[in-house]
């Protein structure tokens, strides 16, 4: 998906029939239609499983595309949808299925989450050592180690 976003010049005026105008020249985002799989039972769509996560890890689980997701939905048999809310900082994760296949799927999807929070921590914890230990190499003041 494209940004188009523009700079604004400070003279630049922005009259509801100019906004008009560039929005109907953007191009059309497709409508979220989705045929229920021959493998879903339509009773099942009556009471989703709702949660949040962050946006970022929302894209470490399921992929900046989320391609992940068809394959999600067919092993454990549910459906699943994610959705930007909250300025695109937070996403709405919803689970159509069988209430314990719906807890379970949950289950495994904070796991990631969680995993994926640690694998960032760690990594932000090693370039901290990474730079204490170049400062230290090259410098001759005495440094107080960040990694406490």
């Amino acid at each position: 998906m494209a940004d188009h976003a523009r700079a604004v010049d400070p003279g630049d005026e922005c009259t509801p029939a100019k906004s008009l105008d560039e929005l109907l020249r953007l191009p059309l985002q497709l409508p979220r239609i989705r045929i229920r799989p021959w493998w879903f039972p339509v009773q099942e769509l009556r009471e989703p499983l709702v949660f949040y996560l962050e946006a970022w890890l929302a894209d470490s689980i399921f992929g900046p595309d989320r391609a992940i997701i068809p394959e999600i939905e067919w092993v454990n048999q549910v459906l699943l949808t994610v959705d930007i809310v909250n300025s695109g900082n937070l996403v709405e994760i919803t689970i159509f299925g069988q209430p314990r296949v719906q807890n379970r799927v949950k289950s495994v999807l904070l796991s990631l989450a969680s995993r994926h929070r640690e694998h960032r921590a760690r990594a932000e914890k090693m370039k901290r050592l990474e730079e204490f230990l170049k400062a230290g190499a090259t410098g001759s003041q005495t440094l107080q180690h960040p990694v406490a």
